[in-house]
């Protein structure tokens, strides 16, 4: 039995995804771990004019320290309002140095407010020495456009359920 469309992941970066990523400012990295496990971490990103994630870090982490060792990572952000996601995978370069701290301050530039700069800004630019710019070899993607009318079809009233009634609240609030 084939997969079904509404779970189909369509390859390749498109202007949509591309405007979607302009607008976020976070995203999950996945690194390889000495023992070959998953290493993943909570980043800010700017998406460059080449369509790479560009990814400020401290060279302290293990993700700098895993991505030395085995240069690939993988990107992933999901798309909140639009029931969605975007990831890609590729090989990795490490900006140190003045262009560290160029790319580092265009991104915070890009992410920050006036307040962001005053605040967190300060404590990013203290010590996020190094970006991760991911060259991505594939972008793969899925957005919940045709979720709605695939639940109708298979029996389910989405108007007496809106989707903000499908899942539970665990934290209890």
């Amino acid at each position: 039995m084939a997969i079904h469309e509404v779970y189909q992941t369509p390859a390749g970066m498109t202007d949509e995804l591309r405007s979607h990523l302009r607008v976020e400012g976070n995203c999950i990295l996945g690194t390889v771990n000495d023992d070959g496990s998953p290493h993943l971490t909570e980043l800010l990103f700017m998406l460059d004019e080449q369509d790479r994630p560009l990814l400020p870090t401290p060279h302290t982490t293990r993700k700098y320290r895993n991505l030395l060792a085995r240069p690939v990572a993988t990107f992933f952000v999901s798309f909140r309002e639009t029931s969605g996601w975007v990831s890609c995978t590729g090989p990795v370069e490490l900006a140190t140095g003045a262009e560290a701290e160029r790319l580092n301050q265009s991104i915070r530039d890009h992410l920050l407010t006036d307040a962001g700069h005053a605040t967190i800004g300060k404590l990013l630019g203290a010590h996020e020495d190094t970006t991760i710019i991911i060259n991505p070899e594939r972008w793969m993607s899925w957005n919940g456009s045709g979720l709605m009318e695939r639940i109708v079809e298979l029996g389910g009233d989405v108007e007496a359920h809106p989707a903000s009634t499908w899942f539970k609240n665990l934290a209890g609030e």
